[in-house]
């Protein structure tokens, strides 16, 4: 089972990095920020494509979302940068959990989402009038 390790977590992005053999799984949980609300318990309301990856790994490894692979990955050190090289995200099955398979060998995968929709923040207007 592979570790996971939450590099970054904001309101609208996230990055976690799967480290290890075997598979690493990555829920909307994972991601979710402290504060933030869920407006349903299930996540198809949610959406968090891929926007980067990261990746070093000793054999072919990939990534799947609703157990279709999204992405897939040969041995050796590489990036994608979806939105700043392609100009799009990954956003098949974006609301789905990702499952990393980095295999028997060492390996490392980053990812970068986007929390796109159903990542509520909290309601900090001020209500009250102030005093005149």
């Amino acid at each position: 089972m592979a570790n996971i390790y939450i590099l970054k977590n904001t309101r609208r992005q996230a990055a976690v990095k799967i480290t290890g053999t075997g598979y690493g799984n990555v829920t909307y949980t994972d991601i979710k920020y402290s504060d933030q609300t869920i407006p349903s318990t299930t996540a198809a309301n949610l959406s968090w494509p891929i926007t980067d990856i990261v990746y070093d790994v000793g054999n072919s490894a990939n990534i799947t979302r609703n157990s279709n692979i999204v992405f897939s990955m040969n041995a050796g050190q590489n990036y994608v940068g979806f939105t700043k090289d392609v100009g799009v995200a990954l956003d098949e099955a974006g609301n789905a959990n990702v499952v990393v398979n980095l295999g028997a060998t060492q390996g490392t995968v980053i990812i970068q989402f986007s929390k796109s929709a159903g990542f509520n923040d909290p309601d900090r207007q001020i209500l009250q009038q102030p005093d005149r």
